[in-house]
């Protein structure tokens, strides 16, 4: 996100991002490059999937006048138990997952009166705002996304 960037670009930013790495993840599982049991795609989708829900829980707690959502572990921690509490799941599930908590998401990030609040909070103290949960989710997937289609 730059400097002035609104909410509203944020959201924009997210969704476009969002929709092409579905749109990718949808594409290896047709074209049967996902396997099970193996690591790949469909775990990194696992991650993203969490992130979102996570996202959304901190910002519909700070929404509710609730605390900041906390992280106590690592992010490869996280990651891992992402990937344990969607096994057994399809693409085609995570993608619904995620458009699920995509939308509490912005629905909780309109509710904001701030979107500087802070909704998030690292192991390691620090604290994301709502807008820079945006900047980092719309990151981690492009980041992702990319790293799968260079393989």
């Amino acid at each position: 996100m730059t400097a002035g960037q609104s909410m509203d670009e944020s959201i924009a930013a997210l969704e476009h991002s969002v929709e092409e790495g579905l749109s990718h993840f949808r594409r290896l599982e047709a074209e049967a490059k996902i396997q099970a049991g193996k690591w790949g795609p469909r775990e990194t989708l696992c991650q993203l999937v969490w992130w979102h829900q996570a996202s959304a829980e901190g910002m519909e707690s700070v929404v509710s006048g609730g605390a900041p959502y906390h992280i106590y572990a690592s992010t490869n921690e996280m990651n891992a138990r992402a990937v344990g509490r969607f096994s057994g799941q399809s693409v085609a599930q995570l993608a619904d997952k995620v458009q699920q908590y995509q939308t509490r998401l912005i629905a909780a990030a309109r509710a904001l009166a701030n979107p500087q609040a802070i909704v998030f909070i690292h192991r390691d103290g620090s604290e994301d705002s709502a807008q820079r949960r945006f900047e980092s989710i719309t990151q981690q997937w492009k980041a992702c996304v990319g790293e799968i289609q260079a393989v």
